[in-house]
């Protein structure tokens, strides 16, 4: 029994020591033979606030802290793409956590170029602030956003919290209620941008921002093409779609800031030399401009204590029911700068609002170590399922704001990680037709990167469907666009067949050859694929538009056919 019992313990540890190897190389930290070494998408994150002061952002965990998100990125699950981040503050980490303190971009032997994206977390006040961001600093990322094709992801809190780091920022400055000339939300009041959802006591308290409880919100269509006569479909904005469908949950807040969309979009900017820039560019005819991809609700019924009766609202009082931008995007890549992402409030982000509130230091609404709001999302399965929602928006924003040679980087590694991994490495053979080479892909990338990222990897090679894909859901044309045109997705279908074609011949010879695999081969099949399955779309669309023409005919001497009530009698 003891030599049994050994035996035992040994075959766990070692079933243990195989899962934690097979997760290892799923992620793509331990790297196979044939298997391409990750992205690196290098991340600037600045942040601020008041030296000895409670409102003072920190990369440690207090209440106003950003520990959970920095471990999520620091910890990629996709063996894609992995995020280095380097952490500043622009005046003290009170807990000493950033790798710069009183950072300034002008300062001996900083390189913005060094960075793929800069992640701005505004906690200071006054657009005039003495230490804002000044026009020297300015003119350096404006440089390199346009540049360099830059990606900026930025963010404050309820009226001109984040004002004096980021309302002053190219673009930033516009699709944001930044200053107090704009007329930003309050912190209190009946128009305070109240997202609370009342906690499971049934009543609205502050520390409810700390449960297992998100809010929903409501998120822009856009259209798609879609697979059947008649049909309306549509999807989220890349960075709102999850491998599980579309995030419409956020954590709550009692009072958010607001994301607004440009009132003028032909307006130029300038700081230092660089000047008479256009905040969004023009491009052969086309002005791209930002969109609020999704709003947050203030629930309508919070009420206060009357007559001697408490009302449900123990926190601020009543709120005016209403619904806000919440979250902005502008996709700079169709105006050749970078990309950016605005928030309502960085209480979206942070620790407080995603594994609970601190075991000290919580000056707001501090409770038991033991108490559910202190372990937040993480204290239920269901709250856990949330969570892992919310970061999936996270790793979205961070994926989608790498300039357009990142995302290049990221579909070939994607795409050949799939390739090589079940189950296309087993169940399909380049022998299938390119049609259902490209269903299989498609399954397999949606359930792991989103189908919403494959659209954004392909239509940037593709620009010529740019004129047929609608814009906007209520903008579909009177004419069904399925009785004359091909959708996207059956382009899309084809493209991934004939990269996946490529790859899993390419794939095939060198474990024939046992021999291991470099950029250049890949990248090979991946631009042979594209040629392939594009050209492949082309020969079958033609036979189908003869056998259009043919049934078109048909269908016109049918509608000839005279038609009389004897018929029927």
């Amino acid at each position: 029994m003891p030599e049994l019992a050994k035996n035992i313990v040994e075959r766990v540890a070692l079933r243990d020591v195989n899962r934690l190897r097979f997760d290892a190389i799923d992620r793509g930290d331990v790297l196979l033979p044939w298997a391409l070494r990750p992205c690196r998408m290098k991340i600037l994150m600045v942040v601020d606030g008041y030296d000895g002061g409670f409102v003072n952002i920190t990369f440690g965990r207090l209440y106003f802290s950003l520990s959970a998100l920095c471990d999520l990125l620091e910890n990629s699950p996709d063996w894609w793409i992995k995020f280095d981040l380097t952490k500043a503050h622009r005046q003290n980490d009170p807990l000493g956590a950033a790798d710069m303190n009183g950072f300034r971009f002008t300062q001996a032997g900083f390189n913005i170029n060094d960075y793929d994206q800069i992640w701005f977390f505004g906690a200071r006040q006054n657009i005039n602030d003495s230490q804002r961001l000044n026009d020297q600093e300015l003119e350096i990322i404006a440089r390199w956003m346009d540049e360099r094709q830059g990606g900026v992801f930025a963010v404050g809190d309820h009226y001109d919290l984040g004002a004096s780091l980021c309302g002053r920022i190219p673009r930033v400055a516009t699709m944001r209620k930044w200053s107090v000339a704009q007329n930003p939300p309050q912190n209190f009041g009946l128009n305070r941008h109240d997202t609370l959802v009342r906690g499971h006591d049934n009543f609205y308290t502050f520390n409810d921002e700390s449960d297992d409880i998100p809010m929903r919100t409501r998120v822009r269509r856009y259209p798609l093409w879609s697979s059947a006569i008649f049909q309306r479909r549509w999807a989220p904005h890349p960075v709102l779609c999850g491998k599980d469908g579309v995030i419409d949950i956020l954590p709550d807040h009692p009072h958010e800031g607001e994301v607004i969309e440009p009132s003028n979009t032909t307006a130029t900017f300038g700081f230092g030399s660089y000047t008479g820039k256009a905040e969004y560019p023009e491009v052969n005819g086309h002005r791209e401009t930002p969109d609020i991809v999704a709003w947050a609700r203030v629930q309508g019924d919070h009420t206060e204590g009357r007559g001697g009766q408490p009302g449900n609202d123990r926190n601020k009082g009543p709120a005016t029911g209403k619904e806000f931008g919440a979250i902005g995007a502008y996709d700079g890549h169709q105006g050749n700068v970078g990309r950016v992402i605005v928030d309502s409030t960085w209480h979206h982000w942070m620790d407080v609002n995603l594994i609970g509130r601190p075991r000290s230091g919580d000056q707001v609404d501090p409770v038991p170590d033991d108490d559910p709001k202190a372990f937040g999302f993480e204290h239920t399965d269901v709250g856990r399922a949330h969570y892992a929602r919310i970061k999936d928006y996270f790793l979205n924003v961070a994926k989608w704001l790498g300039a357009p040679a990142k995302q290049n980087c990221m579909f070939m590694r994607a795409t050949w990680g799939f390739v090589i991994r079940y189950p296309l490495a087993e169940l399909v053979s380049p022998r299938l037709p390119i049609w259902e080479l490209g269903g299989f892909a498609r399954d397999a990338i949606g359930r792991r990167a989103s189908r919403c990222t494959l659209y954004s990897w392909i239509l940037p090679h593709f620009p010529v469907w740019r004129e047929f894909l609608p814009l906007d859901i209520r903008a579909i044309e009177k004419l069904p666009p399925e009785l004359a045109v091909p959708n996207w997705e059956a382009f899309e279908t084809y493209v991934v067949g004939g990269i996946t074609k490529q790859m899993l011949e390419l794939s095939y010879g060198l474990a024939e050859k046992s021999e291991t695999v470099d950029d250049k081969q890949v990248a090979d099949a991946m631009a042979k694929g594209m040629a392939v399955g594009a050209k492949a779309f082309s020969a079958d669309l033609e036979r189908s538009k003869r056998q259009g023409d043919a049934v078109t005919a048909a269908v016109t001497k049918a509608a000839s056919t005279r038609f009389s009530a004897d018929r029927f009698l």
